[in-house]
């Protein structure tokens, strides 16, 4: 029967009366051949014939004791056959503890040599860090282009209609899907200026800003979570449907659970959706019940 090595199929033929008619029948021959298409497939083999007396003398052929620069036999083509013609003398086999109740056990290891190609250059190019999180953020320090206006409680901030409803479905709906699409300006009376900023600066460059994260080691200490300004954001994100910013307030809200905050961070969480957030407040309270 056939069997299958490295992504080739392979045979064993035994001969009893020898390959070459003229060993007139003194050895008998064994060969591993190729049984299926390959061109030049190297591989190198191990054909052990088994002692079945227990004695563990078994007659062993390898290849796998050489390296691999003279070890591997080319096969050239699907038939080509590898091994011994004069493998053992036939008077002796049939003496012998390798033969029992006619019949002989031939162990074979086939190990196919796979050509790989070394990626290692002594010349490469490196490729920078995306930057268009900072050419949009260019957009929005000198508001070049922008096309809408928000009024945070009294605060202006300019913007550009297609960065926000390519960015969050709650944006979008409210600047094209309203009843006038032409408006300048939209007043924003749930969010405080400093949070719209943050959530402003998300939109553009996709990272948390400086504000946000210089507060977060203060947080922890501060008596209400929900007032925090990461907390906000958190909620803001939430509002705007902006998932890749709620994660971000999670991951940082988490750093600062304690048991003393845990169940107000819970609270947040829930109230805003906050799966992951959720998740490890729960085993946080089970964990130090």
């Amino acid at each position: 029967d056939n069997f299958t090595v490295g992504g080739y199929r392979w045979a064993i033929y035994f001969y009893p009366d020898g390959k070459n008619p003229e060993d007139s029948s003194t050895y008998v021959s064994v060969f591993i051949a190729l049984a299926s298409e390959g061109t030049d497939v190297r591989a190198l083999f191990e054909l052990t014939l088994m002692d079945q007396s227990g004695k563990g003398k078994h007659k062993v052929h390898s290849h796998f004791d050489r390296s691999l620069e003279s070890g591997p036999y080319t096969l050239k083509y699907r038939g080509s056959m590898w091994g011994y013609k004069r493998f053992f003398r036939r008077a002796l086999l049939e003496t012998s503890d390798y033969l029992k109740d006619d019949c002989l056990i031939i162990n074979c290891t086939v190990g196919v040599v796979v050509s790989a190609i070394d990626c290692s250059r002594p010349h490469s190019i490196q490729v920078p860090e995306s930057d268009i999180g900072a050419h949009f953020g260019m957009l929005l320090e000198n508001m070049e282009g922008s096309d809408i206006t928000f009024d945070v409680a009294g605060e202006k901030f300019h913007s550009h209609k297609l960065v926000l409803a390519a960015r969050s479905p709650v944006f979008r709906s409210e600047i094209f899907d309203g009843v006038d699409e032409q408006k300048k300006e939209m007043v924003i009376t749930d969010l405080e200026p400093r949070v719209f900023k943050a959530l402003l600066h998300f939109i553009y460059r996709d990272t948390l800003s400086e504000d946000v994260e210089s507060v977060e080691s203060s947080s922890a200490s501060l008596s209400s979570v929900s007032e925090t300004l990461i907390a906000k954001l958190l909620a803001a994100a939430d509002r705007y449907c902006l998932e890749r910013l709620k994660l971000m307030c999670e991951s940082r809200l988490c750093k600062n659970i304690s048991v003393n905050s845990v169940a107000k961070i819970l609270a947040l969480a829930d109230e805003y959706h906050a799966t992951e957030l959720k998740a490890v407040c729960l085993r946080f309270a089970a964990e130090n019940l």
